[in-house]
């Protein structure tokens, strides 16, 4: 398919760039705003006991479902001479999700959580692991410049999980058998929507291919480790606060935050969109467009932590009682420091990314690194000191770690880059 020239320079046209922004960031906020209504939904319907037992799922499964993502998408967008074929990303992808469920599996059976719990628990990794399955057909997606696919398939299973979900836990009340439908739902369209127009942009097949499955492995091995130290920051204090404070606290907490991680959330699927562009620039050594694409995007994401910083100081407290009922309110006082965290880590995925692309591994494990050991060593004194306000304490603490890192190490690269 042929492209009109686009104003930036590059082979993609405008209305191109455009459709695929307004799809990948429609089908995620619907996405994202299907698992926000869980979390909401689940205390009216099941209670503030339950919502924890959701909330734990969710902060477990964000850590070991970086196993399964290996950090390998936007190694695979950025690939721009094709060394690897979409047969070695899907085949990896197979590999490593696999491990991650296992691996997880262990954890949740040596940690001795009630029956229960642990079967919802390994339910809900099952339910989690659509995403990065579904993830490196999308990065199939977006080399074609395709990701109006990808949110088109958010959205239909963030409507299908969302209604599988509200029926299930009205007529059961039970989570894990609410976790079995919506499986159903995620992995319906995965296979019924998702792998079809993948293969279309380009064919693929699961290839036992030793040496190019092993190169990979090793190529994005530093990444996978920078990820599941990036990751495990939000996690790490939230796992303090439920041993220290109980599930019921970590409900609370977690109402809250809900609301401030769909900020974070919806800034990365902004300038994901423009991954591939970045790798162009870099290819073609246009360092202007780089940096001017670089900076309209750090404004873009700073702008929008800005507005929902105010929209939460006017209205916050109001929301969350309307959508929580009164109990909420005690940790309303939460809401703005949380949000302001989101934006943080929201600039330190962009600048993650940008590291990528720019194959700065080093930058990468270090930051990462100083954030999780930033997390861990602050998180049990800060909640043993000011409880659930300590969450929010520990990942500043962490954040700033990180950010002055990665904010060092893309400067060093510019001033580098002639």
């Amino acid at each position: 398919m042929e492209h009109e020239k686009g104003a930036a320079g590059s082979g993609i046209s405008p209305d191109v760039i455009r459709r695929n922004m307004l799809w990948n960031v429609t089908g995620s906020v619907g996405f994202i705003g299907a698992q926000w209504m869980m979390t909401i939904l689940i205390v009216h319907l099941a209670g503030y006991t339950e919502a924890g037992y959701l909330s734990l799922g969710l902060s477990l499964t964000n850590i070991f479902t970086n196993i399964a993502y290996f950090c390998i998408r936007n190694y695979q967008v950025s690939d721009a001479s094709g060394k690897y074929s979409a047969d070695i990303y899907v085949t990896h992808r197979a590999f490593a999700t696999a491990a991650a469920f296992v691996s997880y599996a262990v954890f949740v059976l040596l940690n001795g959580y009630a029956a229960y719990v642990t079967a919802f628990l390994l339910l809900f990794m099952l339910y989690r692991l659509n995403e990065p399955v579904v993830d490196v057909f999308h990065g199939i997606d977006q080399r074609a410049w395709r990701l109006d696919t990808a949110g088109k398939s958010f959205l239909l299973r963030g409507i299908l999980t969302l209604a599988a979900f509200i029926i299930a836990e009205k007529i059961t009340g039970n989570l894990v058998l609410t976790t079995l439908l919506m499986i159903a739902a995620a992995y319906g369209v995965i296979f019924l929507f998702d792998i079809p127009r993948a293969y279309r942009c380009a064919p693929f097949s699961i290839r036992l291919e030793k040496d190019a499955l092993i190169s990979l492995t090793k190529e994005c091995f530093p990444l996978f480790v920078y990820a599941i130290c990036l990751n495990a920051v939000v996690p790490i204090p939230r796992y303090f606060l439920e041993k220290l404070a109980g599930s019921e606290a970590l409900g609370y907490y977690s109402s809250v935050a809900i609301p401030a991680s769909v900020i974070q959330l919806l800034a990365s699927y902004v300038f994901t969109t423009f991954t591939a562009l970045f790798s162009e620039y870099l290819a073609k050594n246009e360092k202007k467009k780089f940096l001017s694409l670089f900076r309209r995007l750090t404004a873009a994401v700073v702008t929008l932590v800005l507005l929902a910083l105010g929209g939460c100081a006017l209205l916050g407290e109001w929301a969350l009682v309307l959508l929580f009922t009164e109990n909420i309110r005690a940790y309303a006082y939460l809401l703005i420091p949380t949000v302001a965290c989101c934006g943080v880590i929201a600039l330190i995925w962009f600048l993650g990314t940008v590291l990528t692309i720019l194959r700065d591994m080093k930058g990468l494990l270090l930051g990462a690194v100083a954030g999780t050991a930033a997390a861990t060593a602050v998180s049990y004194p800060c909640i043993v000191r000011w409880g659930a306000g300590g969450v929010n304490i520990a990942l500043f603490v962490s954040s700033i770690a990180t950010f002055a890192i990665f904010a060092g190490r893309f400067a060093g690269i510019m001033k580098r880059w002639k």
